[in-house]
């Protein structure tokens, strides 16, 4: 009898059918009862045949198997770039708002002291050689950067000067547009992004608090529109209770606006928001309710035209690998500090924007290092170390273990430490409803559902109807 290897591999019951994935996320949908199957070794000829294109199960002779497994578990994370190539940039922390759900502790418009300096941009200058920056992009977050175009102006004039490729987004409340930042909206290699949270009374409700500066804001956003084009400027929403229970009304406004992708972003349990939005940004079920009420109604919408979900659609082209982890949110291994970083106002180093608001709000210092200073190598393996799910104790087991990631940040916001229960967590249960929902449509072999998958995939109306790549691991 000839000896057989069988690799690790995770299992879950989807619908009618039951998911085993690999190591590298490679999947099969297999009749119920495969997992005893295997390990009794009663499996039929159909079922080993597919077990052995999923690398799981094939003969000790095949050994190339196991060694092109081991390769393609060794590249992950090889898309995580060797060098530095995005940065967020605070050039001041003072903003002209004061919106509901702000995540980090902002300074008063007029308040001294909270904004860089010639010292700080010269070490800014330094540390894009030190780190031997070559191509970045940056992204000015805030307060609001744009009341000081003068700093943003220069931080661009090093950059260009450093990096022999850059490009700029200016995260901006759009309240204002002056010379000055007009100026540099000019450039070619800079965009504009803000935030619209629906129709004007939620802009009133959430942002504002004032119906003449939310109208100014629409002036604005359709000014640079109509002078740039669409391509210059994007938005996103967080969806505060204002539109939680009309996930509808959201999804067609930025349709009438002229966008054909939206980003649903739950309130963050961060910064005045922990406070303002507390029972909300910790109601995961109200949450799916809205989410799974929005992308069955963004589905409707795509019988007929193209739009998106951002983020479903980022979680769809993870499962079929057809997207790099170049979204550092949601991704593992994360490598904080190596390919991007988080620069405050103080010159204060941060693993990422909600490591930067936590410290702000004196939650727990995340600051590893400042510029012109040493990186703080232990902190950063630390966070490093707990960033990976593939050695999380409650992932390894999970079948959907190799699309997703892990968010210790958010850990530490909401249960002050990064050892709690994993199944349990904010993350885990958000990610856990969007992977059952993908793979049960895949199971069912939903038609309709997988027509408009490819349209996400392949981020276009009018996609290839390759249904192999839903069906070729999944024939019994």
């Amino acid at each position: 009898m000839k000896t057989k290897v069988t690799t690790p591999f995770r299992f879950r019951d989807v619908g009618p059918k039951t998911l085993l994935t690999n190591e590298v996320g490679d999947f099969g949908m297999f009749a119920e009862g495969i997992v005893e199957r295997i390990l009794n070794r009663t499996v039929t000829e159909e079922e080993e045949t597919l077990l052995s294109d999923l690398f799981i199960h094939f003969e000790e002779e095949q050994d190339w198997r196991l060694l092109s497994l081991t390769r393609r578990v060794r590249s992950r994370g090889k898309s995580v770039k060797s060098k530095l190539s995005y940065i967020i940039l605070i050039p001041t922390l003072r903003c002209d708002l004061s919106c509901s759900y702000c995540q980090v502790s902002r300074a008063p418009l007029h308040e001294k002291g909270f904004d860089w300096d010639a010292e700080k941009l010269s070490a800014f200058d330094d540390f894009l050689v030190e780190r031997k920056v070559e191509e970045v992009k940056i992204e000015f977050q805030g307060g609001e950067p744009t009341l000081r175009p003068d700093l943003i102006r220069e931080v661009i004039r090093i950059t260009e000067k450093r990096c022999s490729k850059s490009e700029f987004v200016i995260c901006t409340n759009l309240q204002s547009i002056s010379k000055a930042t007009e100026d540099i909206y000019e450039n070619p290699n800079v965009s504009i992004s803000t935030s619209i949270d629906g129709p004007e009374d939620v802009m009133d409700l959430s942002r504002t608090k004032n119906r003449d500066l939310t109208n100014q804001f629409f002036e604005n956003f359709y000014y640079i529109l109509k002078k740039y084009g669409p391509n210059k400027i994007s938005a996103l929403p967080t969806v505060s209770a204002n539109m939680l229970n009309n996930p509808e009304r959201l999804v067609d406004f930025y349709i009438a606006l002229g966008f054909d992708t939206i980003f649903l972003r739950p309130v963050n349990y961060m910064g005045f928001a922990r406070k303002t939005y507390k029972e909300l940004a910790n109601d995961i079920e109200s949450w799916s309710v809205f989410y799974r009420r929005a992308i069955e109604y963004i589905a409707k919408i795509n019988e007929h035209t193209f739009f998106e979900e951002f983020y479903f659609s980022l979680l769809l082209k993870r499962i079929f690998h057809l997207t790099e982890d170049g979204f550092v949110d949601f991704r593992s291994p994360n490598v904080f500090m190596k390919d991007y970083c988080v620069i405050d106002f103080d010159g204060k180093l941060y693993p990422s924007d909600e490591a930067r608001m936590l410290s702000r709000t004196k939650h727990i210092d995340l600051s590893l290092g400042e510029l012109g200073s040493a990186i703080d190598a232990k902190k950063v393996n630390n966070l490093n170390w707990h960033s990976m799910n593939q050695v999380e104790p409650d992932c390894l087991h999970c079948a959907y273990m190799p699309y997703c990631g892990i968010d210790i940040i958010d850990d530490l916001s909401r249960y002050n430490r990064i050892d709690n229960p994993k199944f349990d967590s904010w993350f885990c249960r958000r990610h856990m409803m969007i992977f059952d929902f993908i793979f049960d449509k895949i199971a069912t072999r939903d038609r309709a559902w997988l027509d408009i998958f490819l349209k996400w995939i392949y981020g276009r109306a009018e996609p290839p109807r390759s249904y192999e790549i839903f069906y070729d691991k999944a024939k019994i």
